[in-house]
């Protein structure tokens, strides 16, 4: 028995769809699993420090309702870090404690004093001393914590913020 004409294109059509489909799959595995495995080795690399070249401006993270002044922040060679805060809790706010020290444990020193309360959109001065020596240029970070309470409708509760704030040591 001759195939027809149409039985014949049916076969080769199935043959030929088959074999493109198969093409794309292995395509598409083989530069899948190659651009997974770059990205795996640029994560690792960028979160031991590598990319990690200095840091030429300050920067924060965290600080949700207290917020750096990222301008006045500065750390000295000497280890004395100070910086300017500004409450953005939304009502005026009481801080009851405060403290700062360096990512890898280093408790400064904290002798500033502030006027509660302390209205919104205010700034809070702070200050802290022998948080260690370090090179001009040479980054730094620190962990800035406040404890802090707000009178809403007659009620006084207490909150705490925490962030931190990163740059270069400065002469």
């Amino acid at each position: 028995m001759v195939p027809l004409a149409g039985d014949l294109n049916n076969e080769v059509t199935k043959k030929m769809f088959g074999k493109k489909g198969q093409g794309a799959m292995e395509y598409l595995m083989t530069y899948g699993w190659a651009i997974l495995v770059v990205m795996i080795v640029g994560i690792v690399m960028w979160q031991l420090g590598i990319f990690n070249l200095g840091s030429s401006s300050v920067t924060s993270t965290g600080f949700s309702k207290i917020k750096p002044q990222l301008t006045s922040c500065k750390m000295t060679t000497a280890g004395v870090f100070s910086c300017l805060f500004t409450n953005g809790a939304g009502t005026a706010i009481s801080v009851t404690g405060w403290n700062v020290n360096l990512t890898s444990g280093t408790q400064c020193s904290t002798s500033t004093t502030y006027a509660n309360p302390i209205n919104v959109g205010d700034n809070i001065a702070l200050v802290a001393s022998s948080c260690g020596l370090g090179t001009a240029g040479q980054a730094y970070s620190v962990n800035v914590y406040f404890a802090y309470t707000q009178s809403i409708a007659g009620t006084t509760v207490t909150h705490s913020d925490f962030g931190s704030v990163r740059g270069p040591y400065e002469s």
